[in-house]
């Protein structure tokens, strides 16, 4: 019953965030004015997609962002994305398997993340360096370092070689822990086996629920 309910809401608000990223792409063309306004456009857009799927965010304090840098955090789902953009216009790293995901990788694009392959090294000093690019011309990026999702139940090893681009900006450096409410976290937890769209409809059928980013470090040397 919540998921019919929810879910004509969510659609509704999917659709508008997607038209507007539409619009943006036609008024900028490929240029780096698109990538800004695109990231401003998702971080006005994540509060209204998380209330859409009954999350609320209860983050105890905003980041006192100064300047352009990069974020760390822990990684259970895509709705992390939603929630550190709400708190911050940011660009999302992810990797080349998400872009070719159906349905999840062309939101991915819409929203203006940056995809990089891990596996070959060759490819990935010169996404290290774009990266670094994008924070030096004032746009916040974020990366999940376990490189996958997991069940909220531990944190995985973090592959550091995405860290470079921090160093390589000369901006801060910060941390992040995403939570979610125990009661709802297997319904949230997008890992494993797990493909969006059932996921999606078995998230918006869940129990409303509350969510936070609790910023642990911020403004950290590089």
């Amino acid at each position: 019953m919540r998921a019919l309910v929810r879910g004509p809401a969510f659609v509704a608000v999917l659709g508008g965030a997607v038209l507007g990223a539409l619009v943006l792409r036609a008024r900028y063309g490929p240029s780096p004015r698109l990538l800004r306004a695109r990231v401003r456009w998702v971080h006005r857009a994540s509060p209204y997609l998380l209330r859409s799927l009954g999350i609320t965010e209860r983050s105890p304090e905003r980041i006192p962002v100064r300047e352009a840098g990069m974020t760390v955090a822990n990684h259970i789902s895509y709705v992390d994305v939603l929630l550190i953009a709400a708190a911050l216009p940011t660009v999302f790293v992810t990797s080349t398997e998400v872009r070719d995901t159906p349905g999840l990788g062309f939101l991915c694009r819409m929203a203006g993340c940056a995809f990089v392959d891990r596996r070959s090294a060759r490819g990935l000093r010169g996404e290290i360096a774009a990266l670094a690019s994008v924070v030096r011309s004032g746009v916040h990026v974020a990366v999940f370092p376990e490189a996958t999702s997991t069940r909220g139940d531990r944190v995985l090893p973090f592959k550091a070689a995405l860290f470079e681009a921090a160093r390589l900006s000369g901006r801060p450096l910060r941390a992040a822990v995403v939570e979610y409410d125990a009661n709802v976290l297997p319904h949230i937890s997008y890992a494993g086996d797990d493909r969006f769209l059932p996921h999606l409809v078995r998230l918006l059928g869940s129990r409303s629920t509350n969510a936070q980013v609790r910023w642990v470090a911020v403004d950290a040397a590089p």
